[in-house]
């Protein structure tokens, strides 16, 4: 053969594999055309933070706690065209709390009632529900004394002992405090004119056994933690009086929360009793049954007892 013959027959076999190579890719096109092609979803536009808090000595505990609510708020807060995460702050002291909420830097806060008027007062924060933890709405201290004693009024509390369970309490320091310094006592210094003396027994447990011990004349505790005094135990006790209902837990807005937010995010609470994973959130929460509106009522006699202490204070 010729080498013009080889060239061109070099020629033929080079045209015949570049036509068979454009068949193929057009037949792989063809298919690659054919499968429906599955659309990225568009990522959200904005990714904005709700966060809640309280004040708390165990941080990590406490987180632990809190975050499913503030994951499920964030979750009914969110839409197509913004999401929220839901983030959860603790505090160890009130002045650090009041600081966040002033700062705009926490947007919910939960806690006591007697401690939620104080760091609202000095933050601008503003209550708006009340939280049935533990099941209730509303709680009480009741005082109680050996069943023998001798101690029938309050006016029998005249220099006297009572057993709290710690400085920190609402319901065993803070609300029966108030109400007999309401009732005209002292209870502010070791000695005088209607005094009366606070000793702390360290946990709820106790203050019913240093009553029954003879450690203290007086228990304060509140009804709840009465309920649960073992039967022989509290055969051998009595209630001499009460104080008022408080709200059993507040939850408060930050100032200058958008009012927009502040409705949906009252409205997601409001309904978390009427739905499944937020009952079973609720029910995890210490208990919580619901939330629901707290009145005017409530915060003002709340806000009474702290100016009271205050007062006494001075």
């Amino acid at each position: 053969m010729t080498l013009n013959k080889r060239l061109i027959v070099f020629l033929a076999v080079v045209l015949l594999i570049g036509l068979a190579g454009y068949y193929f890719i057009s037949i792989k096109s063809e298919e690659k055309e054919k499968i429906p092609q599955v659309k990225e979803p568009e990522s959200l536009q904005i990714v904005n933070t709700i966060s809640i808090g309280t004040i708390g000595s165990n941080p990590v505990t406490q987180i632990k706690v809190f975050q499913p609510t503030a994951d499920y708020v964030a979750s009914k807060l969110g839409n197509n065209a913004t999401g929220y995460k839901g983030k959860v702050i603790i505090v160890k002291t009130i002045d650090e709390m009041s600081d966040l909420l002033k700062e705009q830097k926490l947007d919910l806060f939960i806690d006591s009632p007697f401690t939620t008027v104080i760091v609202d007062k000095k933050s601008g924060a503003v209550p708006f529900l009340r939280r049935w933890k533990e099941g209730v709405g509303q709680y009480h201290t009741v005082f109680i004394v050996k069943k023998n004693s001798s101690i029938n009024t309050l006016n029998d509390f005249i220099g006297k002992t009572i057993a709290s369970e710690d400085s920190a309490s609402t319901s065993a320091y803070f609300l029966p405090k108030a109400y007999l310094v309401q009732k005209g006592f002292n209870v502010n210094q070791s000695a005088g004119k209607n005094y009366i003396r606070f000793v702390f027994s360290g946990k709820a447990e106790n203050t019913p056994l240093w009553v029954v011990e003879g450690k203290a004349e007086i228990g304060a505790i509140s009804n709840m933690d009465f309920i649960e005094i073992p039967g022989y135990i509290k055969d051998k006790l009595k209630i001499i009086d009460r104080t008022d209902d408080v709200p059993r837990h507040v939850v408060s807005y930050r100032s200058g929360l958008d009012p927009a937010l502040v409705k949906n995010i009252k409205q997601i609470f409001l309904g978390m009793d009427k739905d499944a994973q937020g009952i079973e959130i609720m029910k995890n929460f210490q208990g919580t049954k619901k939330y629901d509106e707290i009145s005017k009522d409530e915060v003002f006699n709340a806000s009474r007892m702290v100016e009271l202490l205050n007062n006494n204070n001075n």
